[in-house]
């Protein structure tokens, strides 16, 4: 890579704006991968959240925490006034397509398995098994994967991958014509259609279990079932709207954009400032940050099990603090007593000649010396 802060850049290295997106990536890229490697430590740790949806959840983070890893960062080099490669530019588009393709995928896949639990309670297990839900979830990530190569294809009449003022710019009308249509607007209309069913049903049940409670008719296994499946529905459709409100302008505005560039440019000012700043840096790239706030605040087990591995984590740091601070007391009380022993055992003084008996001292009378 090649330092450059001329003024081609798009964010000039001198200016307040991009410290502030600098200082924005930066404690958006530690809050994404802590976050989401909670999530992801949290249903590998507790079995009580080794479910079928859960597994698309953590799918979803690991999605999220790819982004942390490899994407904020480039988006961070880029502000800086880094300017890549084109191969570099190559990785970044790809990368930046599988995590999107991923998370929405995962999010339709989430919304199908809570139309399955809430609607048909009693097949769920049946046709969700945990072997089909690991099938689901790797058919995803190959289906992203494949899905972001075509972005690195020059489709006809494309320019494709380039530098354009000091960024990586994709002209691929076509490719992000179908791209928004098959990876964005598909999913979302089956998330809507999903999520509106199951609301549907959800109410229906909550409702026939508060008459049923009414009349202290209602089990008390399936009313916590109820209440459960009720809540998690309610959490991830948060998920859902945030992951909606955070990329939905993104992918209607890039989509214009590549076909009349000049779309957001011509915008009056400060508008244009405004809503390029919003829609395409500061939206898109917190949504990853947000989902394991979601969790933690909607989800009791989430939230248990977030403060069981926190809470561990302090305490293994501090018993680990104590132990050293143990093992050094107690190696200096060892070495207290060896020295007093020997000073005990060889330091006495002698009853005839009124010396000193040391360690290397020639103990036997009978012995001649040289």
């Amino acid at each position: 890579m090649e330092n450059n802060t001329n003024s081609t850049n798009n964010l000039p290295v001198n200016t307040v704006k991009t410290q502030l997106f600098l200082a924005y990536y930066a404690v958006l890229l530690v809050t994404t991968v802590l976050g989401n490697t909670l999530v992801c430590l949290a249903i590998y740790l507790d079995r009580r959240l080794r479910s079928s949806t859960n597994w698309f959840v953590a799918s979803l983070a690991v999605s999220d925490l790819l982004y942390g890893l490899v994407g904020l960062p480039f988006r961070i080099a880029q502000t800086s006034g880094t300017v890549f490669e084109l191969r570099e530019c190559y990785i970044w588009v790809w990368v930046d397509m599988v995590c999107a393709a991923a998370s929405i995928a995962n999010l339709a896949l989430i919304s199908i398995d809570r139309y399955i639990k809430i609607t048909k309670p009693f097949q769920y297990h049946v046709v969700l098994t945990q072997p089909r839900a690991f099938i689901a979830v790797g058919s995803i990530w190959v289906y992203s994967g494949v899905l972001a190569s075509f972005a690195l294809v020059r489709w006809p009449g494309a320019v494709g991958i380039v530098h354009y003022k000091g960024s990586c710019i994709n002209f691929n009308e076509v490719f992000y014509t179908v791209a928004m249509i098959v990876a964005f607007i598909l999913p979302l209309v089956i998330l809507v259609i999903n999520y509106a069913k199951v609301f549907v049903e959800a109410l229906k049940q909550f409702n026939k279990m508060v008459e049923m409670t009414a009349q202290h008719s209602v089990e008390k296994g399936r009313h916590n079932s109820i209440i459960k499946d009720f809540k998690a529905t309610k959490t991830l459709a948060v998920v859902i709207g945030t992951f909606t409100i955070c990329w939905c302008p993104f992918f209607i505005l890039f989509t214009i954009a590549q076909y009349k560039p000049s779309f957001l440019v011509k915008l009056p000012a400060p508008w244009n400032e405004i809503t390029i700043s919003m829609f395409f840096f500061v939206l898109p790239n917190v949504n990853s940050a947000l989902n394991p706030f979601i969790y933690a605040y909607f989800n009791n087990d989430f939230r248990r099990a977030f403060k069981k591995i926190m809470t561990w984590s302090v305490q293994s740091s501090s018993w680990t603090a104590q132990t050293e601070v143990s093992q050094e007391d107690s190696g200096r009380r060892l070495s207290a007593a060896f020295s007093s022993f020997l000073h005990s055992k060889y330091s006495r003084p002698g009853r005839h000649s009124g010396q000193n008996n040391s360690l290397f001292q020639n103990n036997n009378p009978n012995e001649v010396r040289d």
